[in-house]
């Protein structure tokens, strides 16, 4: 019997010591690599932990990649809380023109980013999305699938009459300086808000 309690204690030391390594381990991975963490909890499906230390990351590193990947996976995930505060310092950081230029279709991806900042926005009720929307389009031009045409959906979506009210109103404000490229597109979403 002496021998049995032994053999079970010296089991039962070296597992403790290695789940107290093994916490050590992720404390310090935690703590030191917040990039690691942010892959490895992605990798597994924890995308809200994947988030948090995505924005650890760019908080040290103030590299944009690491702010780019936040919002990203808070937009897979619907996190409109995310979208809106990761979205915002992605579009504010000063790698936001050069990470959108890495994207196959560069100006579609900017427009796709904030939309989906202000359509976050809308929904969230913080701030005011439409004013937003109409600060991220430049007054000459009026590119596919902009942000104002994302808020601007969402509220018909929603028969949320008075903000299409107000997008009305300030594209009227616009419908002289739009640019001829543009001025189609414009048109027709000029139309849709008519209707």
């Amino acid at each position: 019997m002496g021998v049995d309690k032994v053999i079970l204690r010296a089991f039962l030391s070296t597992l403790a010591a290695i789940v107290i390594l093994f916490a050590f381990m992720v404390g310090a991975l935690c703590l030191i690599y917040p990039q690691t963490m942010m892959n490895i909890t992605y990798d597994m499906g924890m995308e809200s932990a994947s988030i948090f230390f995505a924005e650890e990351a760019y908080d040290r590193s103030k590299d944009g990649y690491y702010i780019q990947f936040a919002t990203e996976v808070a937009i897979g995930e619907g996190d409109k809380k995310k979208i809106n505060a990761c979205g915002e310092s992605f579009i504010k950081d000063d790698e936001f023109a050069e990470l959108c230029a890495d994207k196959t279709d560069p100006v579609a991806y900017e427009q796709y980013i904030y939309g989906q900042v202000c359509v976050a926005k809308y929904e969230l009720k913080k701030g005011d999305a439409v004013a937003r929307a109409f600060e991220l389009v430049d007054v000459t031009e009026f590119p596919r699938n902009n942000a104002i045409v994302a808020v601007l959906i969402t509220a018909l979506g929603n028969s949320d009459k008075e903000t299409v009210d107000e997008i009305k109103g300030k594209m009227n404000e616009r419908q002289a300086s739009i640019s001829e490229t543009d001025i189609a597109y414009f048109s027709e979403v000029l139309a849709l808000v008519n209707s």
